[in-house]
């Protein structure tokens, strides 16, 4: 990195940002020291903005016989099984900047608001130093204690890191207690053991300046190793690893196996942090988040992590308006591709700034493009909410109540559709299915449309503008049915529906194809999928086949091999068969398409009608089709069900 692309982050980071909202965690957690933070934005504006690549005397040479880490050498740890564990298809939510006190405040400000949370990213800073893994008492006191509160509501925790350890370093926006000015702890140690890559050659990246650990050396990989067990084994369930690698500006790296590819340690940078945390912590208890294609800050694009690496991709640091929303669709549809299964973007951009002019005018807020992103958001596998202005749903400068009803609906809508996720990436990974995110055509047509199917079951069409209008044109092959207004009637694929209006900032245009299977867990009424009185059962949305034809979909209820079977199935005009196997317990069918019964059959006894809603989330068994046409089932499955659909 130059001086110049050093100075423009410098700036960047010396620049003044929207605060945290008061805290209210609990009444032992220590306030923020105003004083404190006043003098560490008086140090960072007297610091020179170059000095994170002035020369430094004192560092020690490279000296195997003074190297004083006494740990044994570790072979190169085998990849894991590609995976996603199932709470990873839950809202995520992160701040650029936090700290223990707003961190309790952001969580409980969505549970007030009835909006799920399943993932809380800790992004820089919360260490020591960059980067020693320790928790810094200064930025995150207690922290052991708010990463258990947090897992006792069902809320993991997942911290941000790079590669990097620096000999200066800078964290100087606001909410930030630390100038991290001096050397990191570890970096001494690190040189002298011969831990770093180009003979610890010395880098400037956007946190200060530092030394890329040699992930090829094996006692190198044992000492970052060591540094990570402390807090792995506090519960912290992941890392998000960001590019400090983008920085080393050699094409080539020297390491102890050699001279590599910068994009070979590149991956391996990635491979190794996923390897050993799901080693340490177990696949179901642990992830890395990473970047899987991405173009950004004038650095030609690029794959980072490998798909087989990348348990979740997000493409990070897109600005905060439809240029960014752009960005991030044109980054996922490469990396889906490309065969990276779970992606999906910081909701409403990151950058409140044009990355490829950072230290230009600030972008400003459009709690419009905010909801548009949210939308898009709802239906890709991972769904978060970060950028730089620290904003939550309920501190937009802007139409915060309207805003706050399309976050609640869309964070709801994802962790219904959990079961979905979950058994589309389970599938992906074993071969037997296409991956989640199905762009509609190639490369040279995406520009300007960027729809995309979603597993076998949606169709969606983003708003790319602030007209809240668009084209769209329905994939052939199949019947496509309106989200929004299940009475309408079915339209054929291969239709160009002109026009079509999305003004309401809640609605982005969204099909469900003839033949969809979508399992999800419903507790309440905000998406339509049910009732409170849905909590507990199987909720099943299906559009029945075409006549003659049947749909499946393999439900995966834990890991790889615990599968329930869906099926669906039309004969002729006049039957419609819904059945289960490998699945206990009530199941309550949520059917589309017109299908209106003359009678209904649960295996060889038959389903007793009732009149309404009311009716029917007090019976046990029964069904009714509502005002809008959906038809409603609900029976116990003792292991298999099938349900017979006269018509």
């Amino acid at each position: 990195m130059s001086h110049s692309r050093s100075f423009a982050l410098f700036a960047l980071a010396s620049a003044s940002l929207v605060g945290c909202p008061s805290p209210t965690p609990p009444a032992d957690v220590p306030a923020v020291d105003s004083a404190g933070m006043d003098a560490v934005s008086q140090d960072a504006d007297s610091a020179a903005p170059d000095a994170a690549i002035d020369a430094i005397d004192d560092i020690a040479t490279p000296d195997a016989s003074s190297c004083t880490f006494t740990g044994a050498a570790e072979p190169m740890i085998p990849d894991p099984a590609r995976y996603t564990p199932r709470w990873a298809f839950e809202p995520w939510i992160s701040k650029d900047i936090s700290d223990t006190a707003d961190t309790y405040a952001f969580v409980q400000g969505f549970r007030d608001r009835d909006i799920p949370v399943g993932v809380v990213v800790l992004d820089s800073p919360w260490e020591t130093h960059y980067n020693t893994f320790i928790p810094s008492d200064e930025q995150y006191p207690m922290f052991t204690r708010l990463v258990s509160d947090l897992r006792a509501m069902n809320i993991r925790t997942v911290l941000w890191v790079t590669q990097m350890v620096n000999t200066r370093g800078f964290d100087v926006e606001a909410g930030s207690r630390i100038t991290y000015a001096n050397m990191s702890p570890n970096y001494q140690e690190g040189r002298r053991c011969g831990f770093f890559i180009n003979n610890a050659a010395r880098y400037a990246w956007w946190k200060g300046e530092g030394s890329g650990v040699d992930f090829f050396n094996a006692r190198a990989r044992a000492w970052w190793h060591a540094q990570q067990n402390a807090v792995l084994d506090m519960g912290v369930a992941g890392w998000k690893l960001d590019f400090g690698e983008e920085y080393i500006t050699t094409p080539n790296v020297e390491t102890a196996m050699g001279t590599l590819p910068r994009q070979r340690y590149s991956e391996e940078y990635y491979r190794d942090f996923l390897a050993y945390g799901v080693q340490r912590r177990g696949r179901e208890e642990f992830l890395t988040m990473v970047r899987p294609y991405d173009r950004s800050y004038g650095y030609p694009g690029r794959f980072f992590a490998r798909p087989e690496h990348t348990p979740v991709g997000w493409v990070g640091d897109n600005r905060r308006d439809w240029v960014g929303l752009t960005d991030a669709m044109d980054h996922i549809f490469r990396s889906a591709r490309a065969g990276y299964v779970v992606l999906g973007s910081d909701i409403g951009g990151y950058l409140d700034r044009d990355d490829e002019n950072i230290t230009g005018p600030v972008i400003p807020f459009d709690s419009v493009n905010f909801a548009r992103w949210t939308a898009v958001a709802g239906l890709m596998p991972f769904f978060q909410l970060h950028g730089r202005a620290n904003l939550a749903p309920w501190t937009v400068p802007d139409r915060a109540t309207e805003v706050v009803a399309v976050y609640r609906y869309w964070a709801k809508l994802h962790h219904e559709l959990v079961p979905f996720f979950f058994s589309l990436a389970q599938e992906s990974y074993a071969g037997r299915a296409m991956n989640i995110i199905r762009p509609v055509g190639e490369l040279a047509s995406w520009a300007g449309d960027y729809r995309f199917q979603v597993g076998d079951a949606f169709l969606v069409a983003p708003i790319l503008d602030a007209t809240g209008r668009r084209n769209v044109v329905l994939p052939s092959g199949a019947q496509w049915f309106d989200w929004w207004d299940p009475s309408a009637a079915a339209v054929a694929g291969g239709t160009t529906l002109m026009n079509v209006d999305a003004t309401n900032i809640q609605r982005i245009p969204i099909y469900l194809r003839e033949g969809a299977i979508v399992p999800a867990v419903v507790s309440d009424a905000v998406t339509g999928l049910g009732t409170a009185a849905s909590m507990g059962a199987t909720t099943i949305l299906a559009v029945p086949p075409a006549a003659g034809a049947t749909s499946t979909f393999s439900l995966h209820k834990d890991g790889m091999n615990d599968r329930a079977t869906i099926t669906t199935r039309t004969t002729g005009t006049t039957q419609v068969t819904l059945a289960v196997e490998q699945l206990t317990g009530t199941v309550l069918w949520h059917v589309r398409g017109g299908v209106r019964p003359t009678g209904v059959m649960a295996g060889s006894s038959a389903l007793a009608s009732v009149a309404d809603r009311a009716a029917f989330d007090a019976a046990m068994e029964g069904w009714f089709v509502d005002a809008q046409g959906v038809l409603w089932l609900k029976a116990r499955s003792t292991g298999s069900l099938t349900l017979t659909i006269a018509r």
